[in-house]
């Protein structure tokens, strides 16, 4: 290529949305591209300097020192541009028409609308160089000092002031006023722009639900007992104990179609208001606590469903209760109840997800944290006129839409990122119509922004690396060519020994990152597909020989599943010994073997036989030879030496008898003491013997114990300090006979120590290494290592 301007410095460069480059020069001229015609066009005649270029619809217009300016690109010329905004322009958006412009440190975005410019601050705290939307409804925006910032209009706006916090119940009435409940600041009623706030008896008694009866009335249910609005005064009226109700905590109420209300209480159980008075379930209810945490009425089946915190109830029209069986819910607290799809109920519970339950059928289905709900812990579960799901959870809401099958076909989250700061949802604190969507959460109240109109983008799943061994093994080692940004390998084959492999993944979404959620499924491997995951990556070991195709599927936009799953294919290869030829060879080799081992079975079978007797002859023998040299060596010697010293004595006995007359014989004392400790080693060294006969002594702490025993009556003879340390916890079973010569080995170091090391301490220690055990008789006294 050659250059298209020599010599010449370009002081910027701006590039249009349709990648076409304009660039302009140090001798005040714009360079730009005209279909494969490059063209210049200076602006000395027309004014002195260019502040910025930008594109304006199809055109090129350019902000100079004196006008707005676009390009004519029939004529190559400046035509002057009428833009009714005084601010610098930064970037025009032509699909909206939006000006986002800069004053100072303020960034504006400015529509201009019959002659009307209306203008919105968008940020202030640094110079904003570039503006750049994308095709997934955010705008990019990059700053001289405070990095890189997205806008977009958020899925949900707070509508009320921070004085309005803790909303906890959202309700319209007839006359399409607001009503809304707060834990802490009273309720308040707001009707054509004006705002009206009702104290309560106490004013540390939060609202736990506002309803509106078949009438038109409208109810309060709050710690301070159940508020009726009282339209002529504009005033509330509060009713409590002394009206007749069971308790004053009102925890839950829920109008019936007779013009009624039933009034659940905390500690208080059922009860049910009409005509102005209460009537008391109390004695009629089959509860099993008196702790109503929510209420639905159906009219259709004419039943009232109660919430506990032991779980689900149902009330027919007898006023029999019954328990409704949910397994998941039992001892769990329910939450929220509403109806969905007009004859079926939405159960939330605390901590357990929520259910879709058919009272005709009995049919339940269980929504868990497990099938991608973000918490178990359900405020609120609603259906909306569409029949979507929204639930409200500690973790943000989320929107759900199932199939006829009751699967989530659709499911998006809504966090911080899509607006809501406070996060935690409340129980009752949410309205829904047609036009508009109001939720309350802990921080106040808000509206939902619906963009279901807006045709955002939405990404593939793509790879984003492979690993395998845990990115021991580099992975160019075993694939032929590596594809795109993230190079991933084509026709990826494992050794057998190589097979653990980890897939990353990832679908980029700007809008709502936390709502992305993963299936995946391994052809010839899994049985199904696995359960939703936030988790952009899964791991597979030991696969065995064969083809094999990872396919991931993950949410799009709208929160259901792509049609089009990722795919990738790969081979673990079989090792040698698993191949079709070494199978035949290996096959023939046993054939053979099999002929040979029969001839060889036959000749050698009396033989071996023969050979079994003569093993067991010579066995019989050693053993009996043992038992002899033992008895010979133990008994034998010990038994001699009695009888040796029983003759001296008597010798003795006889001499000292002659020369003292009857007088005792000199020594008889110390010869009897001698037979006495003959006597003794003897039945010591056959206790020893019997010992290492008996099986249940060839164990190793049984040696261990064995040899401490002796230790400590042997040396504390001579007070000579032993100790024992045994580190070895395992049973460790022994050989026959290793038992016994250990005996006697450690028995003669110990005597020897006891004899001749003149030592002051003695320790036995027991320990295991690697492959065995260590046994160590150690004394401070004289001798050598």
């Amino acid at each position: 290529s050659k250059p298209i301007a020599s010599n010449k410095t370009i002081f910027f460069t701006y590039v249009k949305p349709g990648k076409a480059i304009v660039h302009y020069l140090n001798d005040s001229s714009l360079l730009y591209y005209h279909g494969n015609e490059v063209r210049k066009l200076s602006h000395k005649n027309v004014f002195s300097q260019v502040k910025n270029v930008f594109s304006y619809g199809s055109e090129i217009a350019v902000k100079s020192d004196v006008d707005y300016y676009r390009i004519d690109m029939k004529t190559n010329q400046f035509v002057k541009l009428d833009i009714p905004v005084w601010r610098h322009i930064i970037f025009y958006d032509s699909s909206s028409r939006d000006f986002w412009t800069r004053s100072e440190n303020k960034l504006f975005k400015e529509k201009v609308t019959d002659a009307q410019i209306t203008s919105e601050l968008i940020y202030d705290g640094a110079e904003i160089a570039q503006v750049l939307p994308d095709s997934e409804g955010n705008t990019w925006i990059g700053s001289l000092g405070d990095g890189l910032i997205r806008y977009f209009n958020r899925d949900f706006d707070k509508c009320s002031s921070d004085n309005l916090r803790m909303i906890m119940a959202i309700a319209k009435d007839q006359q399409d006023a607001t009503w809304i409940g707060s834990a802490n600041n009273g309720l308040w009623r707001m009707a054509k722009g004006k705002i009206k706030s009702y104290k309560l008896p106490n004013r540390s008694d939060g609202i736990s639900s506002i309803k509106i009866g078949r009438d038109g009335d409208v109810f309060v249910a709050s710690k301070s007992g159940l508020g009726i609005y009282q339209k002529d005064q504009d005033n509330m009226r509060w009713l409590n104990r002394s009206d007749g109700l069971s308790s004053s905590y009102v925890s839950a109420i829920e109008p019936d179609d007779q013009g009624g209300l039933w009034v659940g209480t905390v500690m208080g159980g059922l009860n049910y208001y009409k005509d102005k008075k209460f009537t008391v379930e109390q004695d009629k209810q089959n509860l099993k606590s008196k702790n109503i945490a929510s209420l639905k009425f159906i009219p259709a089946t004419q039943t009232l469903f109660i919430g506990t915190d032991f779980g689900l109830l149902e009330r027919k029209t007898d006023g029999t209760m019954n328990n409704i069986r949910m397994p998941e819910f039992d001892n769990t607290t329910i939450l929220s109840l509403n109806t969905y799809q007009d004859s079926l109920l939405l159960v939330g519970s605390g901590g357990a997800g929520f259910a879709i339950f058919n009272p005709k059928t009995k049919k339940t289905k269980v929504i868990t944290p497990k099938d991608g709900l973000s918490s178990g812990f359900v405020f609120f579960v609603a259906a909306d006129e569409m029949n979507q799901l929204w639930i409200g959870t500690v973790n943000g809401i989320s929107r759900m839409k199932l199939n006829d099958k009751w699967e989530i076909a659709e499911h998006l989250h809504y966090g911080f990122d899509n607006g809501l700061a406070g996060i935690e949802s409340n129980q009752n604190a949410f309205y829904f119509n047609e036009k508009e969507k109001y939720f309350g959460l802990i921080d106040g109240l808000y509206q939902f922004n619906d963009f279901k109109g807006k045709n955002f983008k939405t990404f593939p799943t793509h790879l984003t690396g492979i690993e395998i061994l845990f990115g021991q093994e580099p992975i160019e080692k075993f694939g032929t060519r590596q594809q795109g940004f993230f190079k991933i390998p084509a026709q990826l084959q494992l050794s057998h020994n190589a097979n653990h492999i980890t897939f990353h993944f990832n679908k980029v979404d700007k809008r709502n990152p936390q709502s992305i959620r993963y299936k995946y499924f391994l052809e010839n491997f899994d049985k199904a597909w696995s359960h939703p995951t936030s988790m952009g990556e899964v791991t597979y070991g030991s696969l065995p020989p064969g083809r094999y195709t990872l396919k991931v599927i993950a949410t799009n936009k709208a929160g259901s599943w792509e049609a089009e799953p990722l795919t990738y294919n790969f081979t673990v290869l079989a090792p040698f010994y698993q191949t079709a030829w070494f199978i035949a060879f290996a096959v023939l080799i046993l054939m053979a073997t099999i002929l040979f081992g029969i001839m060889y079975r036959i000749r050698s079978r009396v033989a071996k036989v023969m050979e079994v007797e003569r093993i067991r002859q010579r066995e019989q023998e050693t053993l009996r030879k043992e038992i002899a040299r033992d008895f010979h060596d133990e008994m034998g010697n010990q038994l001699t030496r009695i009888i040796n010293y029983v003759s001296l004595l008597k010798l003795t006995s006889n001499g000292h008898a002659h020369e003292n007359g009857n007088a005792q014989p000199t020594g008889l004392g110390e010869l009897f003491n001698k037979v006495e400790a003959s006597a003794k080693h003897l039945y010591t060294g056959t206790r020893d013997f019997i010992w290492a006969i008996d099986p249940l002594n060839d164990e190793l702490s049984q040696l261990f114990i064995h040899l401490r025993d002796f230790g400590v009556k042997l040396f504390e003879e001579k007070s000579i300090s032993f100790r024992a340390f045994n580190h070895v916890r395992d049973s460790v079973k022994l050989p026959y006979g290793f038992s016994r010569e250990a005996n006697l080995v450690f028995k003669e170091a110990m005597t020897n120590a006891f004899k001749h090391s003149q030592a002051k301490n003695v320790t036995l220690t027991m320990s295991k290494v690697d492959d065995g055990f260590y046994l160590e008789l150690m004394d401070d006294g004289i001798g050598f290592s």
